[in-house]
């Protein structure tokens, strides 16, 4: 993502609130919140080349973190950076096996964890709220009186959203054009010649797989402001699967691929029930994620160097 089409999108994030309602405003709220969840595994599939089918564990982390925090009267930037530094540790757990595997390896261990999750959050009753699930106080996460924003708490919950998701955005762009990046990418493309060269391959992989992580459980302490009621359901290995699919069909070599790849998660379902095509949300996804793929195999945003090159022109 270039700076001229980050800028585009920040102006265009910032005029939303004058022109959608509320109910609107609430699902991009969402949405910036699904686009984090996808950059996490962007950044560590796309740039360190670890596949994770179980990134969904570590929003469910994030998430009832945040609400666990909450309850204690912390308040909410507090909460914040905890939840975000748990699902983080929580990564780099998860991260020691991607030292001895790799490829459908580490992919099928990181499923199995996100097949075990909701199982066992529900047996942490008085973490999750077993099979209930449990609401979120938020009641101290109320706009600065001199915002005058008491009455659009909707407006409130976007502006915050919107200010971490492009924290986050910067962050990452950052590391990814500075010396770690590099040497992060190096790992990627030859894992023996990066550490001939002196590069600490497992603190890369380490590394990476933790600020994913963190980025991940981000999300869901955000998204545990905006829906206030947590199930670990929510969490199980299908929602994992589709970040993993959304990463890929926005494509993994850049930044905007992260965005493409969640609002066609939001988008494809939204679609067909507005054209009423097919009956079931899952099949329409399924069935959109075959046509992209066809189209685009290195993900959308691989098709924009495609139409923006000229045409040869013709010699004689």
């Amino acid at each position: 993502m270039n700076r001229y089409t980050g800028a585009a999108a920040l102006t265009a994030a910032v005029v939303l609130p004058m022109i959608v309602d509320r109910g609107l405003l609430e699902d991009f709220s969402r949405v910036f919140v699904l686009i984090l969840a996808v950059l996490g595994v962007h950044l560590l599939t796309g740039t360190t080349g670890l596949i994770s089918l179980g990134h969904g564990i570590f929003v469910g982390i994030g998430a009832f973190s945040m609400a666990n925090l909450l309850d204690q009267n912390l308040p909410v930037v507090v909460a914040l950076v905890i939840a975000t530094a748990m699902a983080g540790m929580a990564g780099v757990i998860v991260a020691l096996p991607s030292l001895r595997v790799r490829g459908p390896y580490l992919a099928l261990i990181t499923l199995g964890l996100a097949v075990m999750f909701p199982p066992i959050g529900r047996r942490l009753g008085r973490f999750t709220g077993s099979a209930l699930g449990r609401t979120v106080d938020v009641g101290g996460f109320d706009p600065p009186d001199f915002l005058r924003l008491d009455d659009h708490p909707h407006i409130w919950n976007y502006v915050v959203c919107l200010i971490v998701v492009a924290g986050w955005f910067l962050l990452t762009r950052n590391l990814l054009n500075s010396r770690i990046g590099r040497a992060i990418r190096a790992t990627k493309d030859h894992e023996h010649a990066a550490a001939a060269f002196g590069i600490n391959v497992a603190l890369a992989k380490t590394g990476t797989f933790a600020i994913s992580a963190a980025m991940a459980g981000t999300a869901g302490a955000l998204q545990a402001i905006i829906d206030p009621y947590l199930n670990t359901n929510d969490y199980d290995w299908t929602f994992s699967l589709k970040l993993y699919t959304s990463a890929v069909i926005g494509g993994l070599g850049s930044l905007l691929g992260a965005v493409v790849g969640a609002v066609i998660y939001v988008g494809l379902p939204w679609l067909n029930e507005f054209l009423g095509l097919l009956d079931s949300p899952s099949l329409a996804f399924g069935l959109g994620l075959l046509i992209v793929i066809m189209v685009a195999p290195n993900g959308v945003v691989g098709l924009l160097p495609r139409f923006s090159k000229k045409p040869n022109s013709e010699t004689s």
